[in-house]
């Protein structure tokens, strides 16, 4: 599936240039979901004047932030000219995502994560300001843009509709779930699939070493599911046969076992849809979707759930909730779902409307001005001041450096003589 969402990038590129009142440097991963350090890239190429004379944009937002794995996998700098001049401050200016340091002190780290200590981590790092935003939504608007003008005709077969595909990393929970539906006897239930050999890993979930032993199954899930066969762009469209054949969809998250509220597309289908739905996500979830303006159903059956910090213990209670649900009679079936419907297309409306999406932009401008705002309080970067004094000693440099303004004046000849200049001055 092709999405274009360089599309999305270029509108924060614009918001940001809008708000400095010049050009800045957008960095985002390609292809798109990526976790490859080497593809975090500029979404436009720049000269190298450029590249250290403006303000750096890094976006982070479509995945969960991950300092540790970032410190340990750097990217690798391939561009002789900027291994030189690496090689002239005396130090390794790779940090982290902060791989490019120019005359800023800081740069900028768009992501979509609230309650987070990952952000923390970033700030403590003291190289980059966060900017938070939810990335997520503005996605969603865009790939499911068309279930605005789908008319559900309901044939329910099965009260619950779940899309469990991987189960790698944060995604471990989703096993421990089918255990439970199992135990419940709630299998027959629902509407969906388990991978028994992670699609990502390749591996079969009984070889598999968990990170939370607790999330384990105790029971052979292949024997009571059949195999998804979901490609891993499946999340950024919907099939409207499968609403149309159950009643509420059961929300798989990608965080679960974590502090951090991160939501992605998945917890807007079943909004864009027209879907009740039941949120395994971690706990204040549902009071996150509320606060953008969404209602949830705590009125209809049991959401206490979203209140549990255990996350053990919340992955009970949402099974206990689905097994409340299944266990309804047909009467009180027919008068709950129509209360809950009632709520879905409330959601529906809200997140196709104008005052949704302006709410998401706002709050990305509101946060991008306070960041350009606090970059201008802090001096320029001393390391990056010191090399170019250093480079301007040298005449050939500094007519290097000057003919950068005019990148008509910048050719291969000039820029291996500056290579080599450089190396001289170690």
């Amino acid at each position: 599936m092709n999405i274009p969402l360089d599309r999305l990038y270029q509108f924060i590129e614009n918001t940001a240039e809008k708000i400095y009142g010049d050009r800045v440097i957008i960095y985002r991963f390609f292809p798109h979901g990526s976790k490859n350090i080497q593809d975090l890239n500029q979404i436009r190429h720049h000269t190298w004047f450029e590249d250290n004379t403006r303000p750096n944009v890094w976006c982070h937002d479509q995945e969960p932030l991950d300092h540790n794995y970032y410190s340990q996998h750097l990217r690798v700098l391939n561009g002789k000219f900027s291994q030189a001049l690496m090689q002239a401050t005396g130090e390794n200016t790779v940090t982290n995502l902060n791989y490019n340091t120019n005359m800023f002190a800081k740069g900028i780290l768009v992501h979509s994560e609230q309650r987070s200590d990952q952000v923390e981590k970033y700030q403590d790092q003291g190289e980059l300001i966060p900017v938070y935003y939810w990335s997520h939504a503005v996605i969603a608007r865009d790939w499911f843009r068309y279930a605005q003008h789908v008319e559900q005709r309901k044939q329910v077969a099965r009260p619950f509709l779940i899309y469990n595909r991987a189960w790698s990393g944060t995604r471990e929970y989703r096993l421990k779930l089918a255990d439970h539906l199992i135990r419940l006897g709630l299998h027959n239930q629902c509407q969906t699939t388990v991978n028994p050999i992670e699609p990502e890993l390749g591996q079969h979930y009984t070889l598999h070493q968990f990170k939370n032993s607790a999330w384990r199954p105790r029971t052979v899930l292949e024997n009571f599911f059949p195999t998804s066969t979901a490609h891993s762009s499946y999340s950024a469209d919907f099939d409207i046969e499968d609403y149309e054949a159950t009643d509420i969809e059961v929300v798989l998250e990608t965080l679960f076992d974590d502090g951090r509220l991160h939501l992605t597309e998945k917890s807007l289908r079943p909004i864009a849809c027209g879907q009740p739905f039941i949120l395994a996500g971690t706990t204040g979830s549902l009071a996150y979707l509320r606060s953008y303006g969404f209602k949830t159903f705590g009125m209809i059956w049991d959401e206490r759930y979203d209140e549990c910090a255990d996350p053990e213990e919340r992955l009970v209670k949402i099974a206990n909730s689905m097994k409340q649900i299944a266990d309804w009679s047909p009467w009180i079936r027919e008068q709950k779902m129509a209360e809950a419907q009632a709520v879905a297309e409330h959601n529906r409306r809200h997140f196709f409307s104008k005052e949704f999406f302006d709410l998401v932009v706002k709050e990305l401008n509101t946060n991008l001005t306070e960041a350009f705002d606090m970059l201008k309080t802090f001096p320029a970067n001393q390391k990056w001041i010191k090399l170019a004094h250093a480079l301007l000693t040298v005449p050939e440099l500094k007519n290097l450096i000057d003919c950068m303004e005019n990148p008509n004046g910048l050719t291969v000849s000039n820029i291996e003589k500056a290579l080599l200049l450089t190396k001289d001055m170690q």
